[in-house]
């Protein structure tokens, strides 16, 4: 279901590359809007290199080399217990089997520090890690200790502590996500702590967009349809809306008579071009729509409706959506 983008083919090359010995970025955030493609990115990462032999036969991974003997450690803040789970240090040197080197500091809720950390990464070999969601995690331990504030300080201890380190160590990537923007679910704490993680992990990182452009196209049609039909048909649907905004002139905008609206339609194809981009660019800009998340969910209800209803037409456009369906409706109104 993974439409391989150009953000995500330049992440692997660099993320391989480093596991490898090679050049690369050590450190990397991933920081889109909400709903953005993070997480999937992350988990195009893990499984590319823990499962490589599944993955290799892709056509868009040629030319990729395996990372012999790679190790993959993940920490998720949303799924972490802030009370009594494990710290990421904890968490993350467990999972290379080297827990050991920080039970003592896990026990204690106090990050070990670089030369405790290197032995943990010397030891490990090619390491990939992989910290999602971390505002979530000190946003739920400053809740649980309250004046404390025992876990914010030493996860961003550890957070700078483990970004240096890896930074001069071979075979080693980190890949982290923020988000973009405070959400209101949070707090004023909250707003504090993201500027204080963009602050430690905005030293070293390079910041990477899984998905830009037209490539939104793909992705959804990637993952609403098996088949989207014969490429014949799509160039004939393309250039006939092509030939219709030509004879209309100044009656449609100016951006779609150009040439490169035709490809916009056929890389859209069964869409509209311009529902996709109502809904990803404007509705995008709304706190709280999860941007591709959000729009392949109200474009599956339309589709489903559509077929149901064995509605024909030669492209889904806004036109065509059904806000009589209140599955429908009820998307648009939240």
């Amino acid at each position: 279901k993974t439409y391989l983008t150009k953000g995500l083919r330049n992440l692997l090359e660099n993320v391989l590359s480093r596991l490898n010995g090679g050049k690369g970025d050590s450190m990397i955030q991933l920081q889109t809007p909400f709903g953005g493609g993070k997480t999937h990115a992350l988990l195009t990462l893990y499984h590319t290199i823990k499962h490589w032999k599944k993955a290799k036969h892709l056509e868009s991974l040629s030319g990729l080399k395996e990372p012999a003997g790679a190790k993959v450690a993940v920490f998720v803040g949303t799924h972490a217990d802030a009370v009594s789970g494990k710290t990421p240090w904890g968490e993350i040197a467990f999972q290379l089997g080297q827990y050991d080197f920080v039970k003592e500091h896990d026990k204690k809720r106090i990050s070990p520090g670089k030369e405790v950390l290197k032995k943990v990464l010397h030891a490990a070999g090619p390491t990939l890690i992989l910290v999602d969601e971390l505002l979530e995690y000190i946003v739920k331990a400053n809740r649980a200790e309250k004046l404390e504030k025992i876990t914010h300080g030493q996860t961003l201890a550890f957070l700078q502590e483990i970004s240096e380190l890896v930074a001069s160590t071979e075979n080693c990537c980190l890949v982290t996500t923020l988000p973009a923007s405070i959400l209101e679910r949070y707090d004023e704490e909250a707003e504090k702590a993201l500027q204080q993680l963009q602050k430690v992990s905005g030293r070293v990182e390079t910041v990477y967009t899984p998905v830009e452009g037209m490539e939104l196209y793909e992705v959804i049609r990637k993952r609403l349809f098996e088949d989207a039909g014969d490429e014949k048909t799509r160039k004939q649907v393309a250039q006939t809306y092509f030939e219709l905004y030509q004879k209309l002139g100044s009656d449609v905008p100016s951006e779609t008579r150009e040439v490169e609206y035709r490809e916009s339609i056929e890389r859209a194809y069964p869409f509209h071009p311009e529902l996709i981009d109502v809904l990803y660019e404007r509705w995008g800009s709304y706190p709280t729509f999860q941007r591709t998340r959000g729009v392949l969910r109200l474009l599956a209800e339309v589709v489903g409706d559509l077929y149901k209803r064995k509605v024909s037409s030669p492209l889904i456009q806004s036109s065509t959506v059904n806000l009589e369906n209140p599955i429908i409706r009820r998307e648009f109104v939240k």
